[in-house]
Formats: C-alpha cells, sequence, structure tokens
C-alpha cells in the first residue's frame, strides 16, 4: 500500500479544483516571485534561531520514528526536527526549503505521548508533505487584503477539513494502532493525559458522533455556519473517520473497499457542511443538482417560467447556472438520472 492509495478522495478532488482556479494560480505565482535567494531559507533560520533542532544523537527515538514514517510513505526529501517550548501540545510541518521537510514539535507533545501516539502524530504532519498540501495558500487567500468570493471561501475550507483527514490517514498508516491514534487525537483535543484522572475510552469517545448526529435530525439543514469555516474537523469526527479506515481494505484485506469507505466518511464530514444547496461534496452536488432541475421543470409545467418563478429561481442558482441556458425539456429527461444518482450517492 502506498501513501497516495490511502489520501482521502475528496481531498483530491477538490485540491485539483482549488489549483486550477485563477484566484489560486495568482497568488501563488506572486509568492514564487517573492521567493528570491534572499528568504529561500527564512523558515530554517527562523526555526534555528527559535527552537532547539534535534539531531540523531540528542533524540535518537524521535529519529527512528521518523524513519519509519519517511519509509512507509515513500519519503526521500531529508528531515530535520525542531522542539520549542510550550505547554500546549502541537506540532507542525513546514513548506519545504530547498529540499528539506521541516517538523516542528511543542516540548509537551514529545514529553507526553508515547511512542505509537507520536509516530501518529509525525506521520500526519508528514502527509501535509506527501500530499502537498502547501501547494495550496490556504492563509494567503483568507488573509489578503479583499475577501475571497464565498464559493471560494467556503470550498478552501471544505477542502482543509478533508486534507487533514488525508493526514489523519498518514500517521494511522504509520502507527498501525487504532487504539493509540484514537488516544492521541483524545489528548490533543482534551489536554489530559493523566489516566488517574480520567481514563480514554475509544467507545465513549465515538459516541461523541451519534450525540452530534441528534442535533441535525431536519435534512437539509446543514451544519451551523460557524462550522463551515473550522479547518479541521472535530475530534470525535476524526476519530470516527479514522475508526472507518481500519476497517477498509487499506488497512486490512476483509476490509470495505475505498468508495464505500468514502461514502460513509463524506456523511460524517457533513456535520460540518452547508446544506446541500451550498455544500461542495459529491453527495452534495448530486441533491442540488436534482433540486434544481426538478425545481425548473416544474417552474416551466405552465406556460414556461414566470417572472416571479424566475426571481426566485435565480435566488438559488445564483452565479453558477444561468435560467438563458438551462432547457427545461432536457432536465425533465434527466430527472431520473439525476434521482437515482441522489439515491446512489
Amino acid at each position: 500500500m502506498t501513501a497516495s492509495a490511502i489520501r482521502c478522495s475528496n481531498d483530491l478532488t477538490l485540491s485539483k479544483a482549488l489549483l486550477a482556479r485563477q484566484e489560486v494560480k495568482r497568488l501563488n505565482r506572486s509568492i514564487k516571485r517573492q521567493s528570491v535567494k534572499g528568504e529561500q531559507s527564512a523558515t530554517r533560520r527562523h526555526l534555528l534561531a527559535t527552537s532547539v533542532r534535534l539531531s540523531p544523537g540528542m533524540a535518537a527515538g524521535v529519529h527512528q520514528k521518523a524513519d519509519r514514517c519517511v519509509e512507509r510513505l515513500g519519503i526521500d526529501s531529508p528531515l530535520e526536527l525542531y522542539a520549542y517550548a510550550s505547554p500546549q501540545f502541537n506540532a507542525a510541518c513546514f513548506k519545504p526549503e530547498e529540499g528539506r521537510v521541516f517538523i516542528m514539535f511543542s516540548s509537551s507533545l514529545l514529553e507526553a505521548f508515547n511512542d505509537s501516539e507520536l509516530l501518529f502524530v509525525m506521520g500526519h504532519e508528514l502527509g501535509h508533505h506527501v500530499y502537498g498540501h502547501h501547494q495550496i495558500p490556504i492563509g494567503y487567500v483568507l488573509r489578503g487584503r479583499q475577501p475571497p468570493p464565498a464559493d471560494l471561501a467556503l470550498d478552501l475550507f471544505a477542502w482543509s477539513r478533508y486534507a487533514e483527514i488525508s493526514a489523519d490517514r498518514a500517521g494511522a498508516f504509520c502507527a498501525q494502532d487504532l487504539e493509540s491514534v484514537a488516544r492521541a487525537l483524545f489528548k490533543l483535543a482534551s489536554g489530559i493525559t493523566d489516566e488517574r484522572v480520567v481514563r480514554f475510552e475509544l467507545d465513549e469517545f465515538l459516541a461523541q458522533v451519534d450525540d452530534m448526529l441528534a442535533f441535525d435530525d431536519k435534512p437539509g439543514q446543514g451544519a451551523p455556519k460557524q462550522d463551515w469555516f473550522s479547518t479541521h474537523p472535530f475530534s470525535p469526527l476524526r476519530v470516527k473517520a479514522l475508526k472507518l479506515f481500519h476497517e477498509s481494505d487499506l488497512m486490512t484485506t476483509t476490509g470495505i473497499d475505498k468508495p464505500t469507505l468514502e461514502d460513509q466518511v463524506q456523511q460524517i464530514m457533513s456535520l460540518m457542511e452547508p446544506d446541500y444547496l451550498q455544500g461542495k461534496t459529491d453527495s452534495n452536488r448530486a441533491m442540488r443538482d436534482l433540486f434544481l432541475g426538478a425545481a425548473v421543470v416544474i417552474a416551466n409545467a405552465y406556460e414556461g417560467i414566470s417572472k416571479k418563478e424566475r426571481d426566485i429561481l435565480k435566488r438559488y442558482l445564483g452565479e453558477t447556472y444561468s435560467l438563458d441556458t438551462l432547457d427545461p425539456d432536457r432536465l425533465k429527461e434527466d430527472l431520473p438520472r439525476r434521482t437515482a444518482e441522489s439515491y446512489r450517492i
């Protein structure tokens, strides 16, 4: 099994779409122009100045874990590891410079995570590198002089959440232990490491997803708006998605196939998505296509589409579609296919 084979499909799909957008292309060209020779090692210089580089002699165990992840994920770039003082559990992988990959860990994380948990964190951060997540300048887009178009912003946040799912899979692929992976996410979410205080229970942690579902009992309503603009999936959703990953044929010979895995993960992630009129997943698009197609056909059924009906449809169609280019007769013929597609997904 390779790293590319386990990548989340929605991460890949949204990534390609974002990289094809003119706004993202322009920003990447601008970033490339700004990377003049004197700035090419800015990240490495900052890390050397503000943190401690962990050499193999200083941190043999950490480097052994890095070597395992590098081998499993098929990485051939030189790797440098750094630690910095912080009571917060944190780790980060930086955009490569001059062929080097940098990973930074907080001191508290290195001290509180066991070997398997640290393998997951290491693999997760390297997953961002393997999948080229740094190619999408999400920070530059969102913090630019002008706010991005609403559809681009939603795409960016949706992609970021699915990118975390891919990185989680890379980490789980390195750790090969669901219990340790889930415990690492529990520690990151709660900050609790002493089992004398709180004992981690995987089933109880997963039960939070069921409780979240109880708030989503109105089909089409979608998640609260603040959830749309989160870069990371909620920790219980990540654990649920990782449990499905461990139960798939990507990790066991008798597991569910990848299309089924992706469908089930998409259902979980919909807990943070807008309703199907605005969501970015395949199921959102299928439901939206069915709804809009049926709406146009119904509006056209009696004496064509009136001005009032056109105004109402435009509110739902937005800028993506033009009523003048839609053929109600062809849409009517296509409705059975759209209906079947929405049920399939």
